[in-house]
């Protein structure tokens, strides 16, 4: 007889069966990740640091840029060799882009310490062990996903529900213990945790169901689908991730009290963002999976698109109205409350950028790219004007200018998904 559990992923479907487990388990890791972000690193990590704790992490996105690139073409052509059964393929697949990610993650670490040096004395920071530090977080970070996406794209969702549980316990432990010998190094430390566990049970869960499984070549036959994903995948990466750098490279100028602040901030607002994000990791695979098979997707865009808004929204308006009752009442989030105002514009940007995301990966996923059109030079002129100030000398940098320019472009965005899905409706 089916337990619970299965009833009601059955009742659900497999799309919001899924989410619904997937949500469970990550919103318990998000309980323990708040408490981190918001109680133990800044008790650890001094006020004039806290605020590059957020930039140095945009650039160990940077440095796991290239892995991004490669990671949804992997993902998408994984998902089609899986539900056409072809696991010889599979596991090809999943030997070469380990080898790949680990050639390109090699060239990284190599190219790495040419930038950090800059990076440092922009935000007034001591080198130390933190570079080692970054890059061994970017590495383990880069990699996890490429283990956890063979899951996703063969739809081993209870696997990674229980990574997702499991995950930030441990994180918070290796926290626990090395945010206290150096502050951002300890953090990057003990960022590397979770994604080291992610990645070893993924690898174990993998070669476990394909044991005896014998590798078949594949590539002739998927080079040109691969090429046509990569292409505009790393125009898309390059562009956001100019962009995320570019609005956190101001932080550095703008006071101590208001990059803190910002850093506080937005570990409240990802609270509106946790329905989004979990179903933008079911949405690929399903999406993949249905357009391969002829199948209509456009219901599951539209119900993931506007429920994760509105409850983004509904969670934002509900944290604006707490907000400075709730700085004020506790005494290491006090010093913060005059900025408690900003939980409402940052809340909407987070609502809004993973609603544009489920978009965008459904597209993806039914391997279109007109969204590139629109998107790619959005966030290149953000990133070209914030940059042209930072070069300014005397621009007067306080934490609304660079909110405004976030908010700017994410609704430019979101409102060219709207068009484009009012003329494809049309």
């Amino acid at each position: 007889m089916p337990n619970l559990a299965d009833r009601i992923r059955r009742r659900l479907g497999p799309v919001w069966g899924a989410a619904l487990l997937l949500f469970v388990a990550q919103r318990f890791g998000d309980a323990v990740n708040a408490f981190i972000g918001i109680w133990l690193v800044p008790r650890y990590v001094p006020q004039k640091e806290l605020g590059a704790v957020l930039p140095l992490a945009q650039v160990a996105t940077l440095v796991a840029m290239p892995l991004s690139i490669l990671l949804t073409p992997y993902a998408k052509l994984l998902n089609v060799h899986a539900e056409r059964g072809e696991p010889g393929k599979v596991k090809a697949m999943f030997r070469d882009a380990s080898l790949l990610a680990l050639a390109v993650l090699l060239l990284t670490l190599a190219l790495a310490p040419l930038f950090f040096p800059y990076i440092f004395a922009h935000f007034g920071i001591q080198n130390g062990n933190l570079a080692l530090a970054i890059v061994v977080s970017a590495v383990l970070g880069a990699l996890s996903p490429i283990f956890t996406e063979s899951l996703r794209a063969l739809r081993r969702f209870g696997v990674v529900s229980a990574l997702s549980a499991i995950a930030p316990p441990l994180r918070l432990a290796a926290m626990w213990i090395a945010l206290p010998f150096r502050g951002l190094t300890g953090y990057f430390v003990g960022q590397s945790a979770g994604p080291a566990l992610q990645s070893g049970a993924a690898l174990l869960d993998f070669l476990r169901r394909h044991r005896g499984v014998r590798c078949e070549p594949y590539f002739r036959e998927d080079r040109r689908v691969f090429l046509a994903f990569a292409a505009p995948l790393a125009v898309s990466t390059v562009a956001g991730n100019l962009r995320g750098m570019a609005e956190m490279m101001p932080m550095a100028l703008v006071p101590a009290i208001e990059s803190a602040a910002y850093y506080q901030i937005t570990r409240f607002t990802e609270i509106a963002s946790y329905l989004g994000l979990t179903l933008v990791f079911i949405l690929f695979p399903v999406v993949s999976g249905r357009h391969e098979r002829g199948e209509d997707t456009r219901g599951f865009l539209l119900r993931t698109m506007w429920g994760s808004l509105a409850l983004g929204l509904a969670v934002t308006a509900a944290l604006a109205l707490a907000a400075r009752p709730l700085f004020g009442a506790i005494g290491f989030l006090r010093p913060y409350a005059g900025f408690a105002a900003y939980l409402l514009p940052l809340g909407a940007i987070a609502s809004v950028r993973v609603a544009s995301a489920c978009f965008t990966t459904h597209e993806m996923a039914c391997s279109r790219f007109r969204f590139l059109r629109y998107t790619v030079p959005i966030s290149l002129a953000e990133a070209a004007i914030l940059h042209a100030l930072l070069r300014t000398e005397g621009f007067p940098w306080r934490l609304r200018h660079v909110v405004a320019a976030m908010l700017a472009t994410t609704l430019l965005c979101f409102l060219g998904n709207l068009v484009e899905l009012f003329r494809r409706e049309r």
